[in-house]
């Protein structure tokens, strides 16, 4: 079975955008809007037969959720953009990528508005140690590979304390992501 990628890797997104976290929500709600009704739409071209206005917006799809971070729509969206040129999109294809831009435009609706990033020193902090556990809880989940750099940062956002740390660390170095994710959320509770 495939792993499963990451919703939306933030932290590539903000490397896309200089660490700009304002930015990066605004054009991620920018994104949602956009492609909200993408189900609809890419129904009534294929219904129509309109395979070249289909893969472009399917191409576009790709381009922009590959830019912000959107792993896992931008997954999707290269399987189904390489049938539709084909001529032959694969409704379970075309049903993955419906489900997981729903997913993806949940996590987006959940996102704080810019003025909760805005705040000050109260909000930021824990709003981004927020962001960095589900991010974490994400990779682990999907037993994405965690470098020792994305960990590391990680880590220091979360704050844990040093014996939780260090069976964290240990577990992820032994793949055992699982165990690490139980840590991760005992740490939490």
């Amino acid at each position: 079975m495939q792993e499963q990628p990451m919703v939306i890797d933030f932290d590539f997104g903000l490397r896309q955008l200089n660490g700009n976290r304002s930015l990066l929500y605004r054009l991620l709600r920018k994104f949602a809007a956009e492609y909200r009704s993408l189900d609809t739409r890419l129904q009534t071209m294929l219904a129509q037969q309109e395979m070249t206005e289909a893969e472009n917006l399917v191409h576009t799809l790709k381009g922009v959720s590959g830019n912000l971070g959107c792993s896992a729509v931008y997954q999707s969206s290269r399987l189904v953009n390489e049938e539709l040129k084909l001529g032959k999109p694969e409704q379970s294809s075309l049903k993955e990528l419906i489900q997981r831009l729903a997913e993806t435009i949940r996590v987006i609706d959940e996102l704080p508005d810019d003025s909760a990033i805005n705040a000050g020193t109260n909000a930021a902090p824990s709003d981004e140690k927020q962001q960095t556990y589900r991010a974490l809880c994400q990779a682990l989940e999907h037993h994405e590979y965690i470098n020792d750099e994305k960990l590391n940062n990680w880590l220091k956002t979360l704050n844990l304390n040093s014996s939780d740390q260090q069976e964290l660390v240990d577990a992820v170095s032994s793949l055992e992501y699982d165990k690490a994710l139980a840590i991760l959320e005992d740490t939490n509770a």
